[in-house]
């Protein structure tokens, strides 16, 4: 089974009023930090592809990931896509996904706040999961998916799969190392993150 991994590092950074993928964290790029580890859980570097970095990235996430995908080698089977912006993702977080047998596989989190809808009208948090990133897919099936055409801004590749296939993703509950850097207050987050957990470097 031949394995690729997409990092998605093209992002304007309007929130965090500059490039994140640009910070350095403990003398590292958030984009580096990424791509290293994603190396180490491939075994190699060789079928990488880091958008915004290696080529520009699209006006969309879709596009970035639609970029990725025509870049990796086309004998690949499963792909990660994972993000810059989660800097703390472990090797073996990595190394989950890409060995799980589901076509679609995502990292989630219970939601610890209560949910409203915008109507005011509430929902059970105990139903919901926060959806993460890094996830794995069937490559195939996913440039598939999208060379439909019919997916142009989609927020989660998760949602393609299911909406193309009907096929849900298998949701691997995770802990707090998947926060994503958003907004410049999350640089502190991330250090508080790595106070003692040395391991997420």
């Amino acid at each position: 089974m031949k394995h690729g991994a997409i990092i998605l590092a093209g992002g304007r950074g309007e929130r965090f009023h500059g490039r994140k993928q640009y910070l350095e964290l403990r003398g590292k790029p958030l984009w580096k930090r990424v791509s290293d580890k994603a190396a180490l859980a491939l075994g190699s570097d060789e079928n990488i592809v880091r958008v915004g970095i290696d080529f520009p990235g699209g006006a969309t996430r879709t596009d970035s990931v639609k970029l990725g995908l025509s870049a990796l080698d086309p004998r690949t089977n499963r792909v990660v896509i994972a993000e810059a912006a989660r800097p703390l993702v472990t090797v073996g977080q990595l190394k989950r996904l890409l060995i799980d047998s589901a076509p679609s596989s995502a990292y989630v989190m219970p939601l610890v706040n209560t949910v409203v809808m915008r109507d005011g009208s509430y929902v059970d948090r105990d139903e919901m999961y926060e959806l993460l990133t890094p996830q794995a897919f069937d490559f195939h099936k996913l440039v598939s998916a999208y060379d439909t055409g019919k997916y142009a801004d989609m927020t989660d590749e998760t949602r393609v799969m299911f909406e193309e296939y009907g096929i849900k993703a298998h949701f691997i509950e995770t802990g707090d190392n998947l926060v994503k850097v958003t907004y410049p207050r999350d640089v502190a987050v991330i250090e508080g993150i790595l106070q003692g957990r040395e391991d997420l470097l």
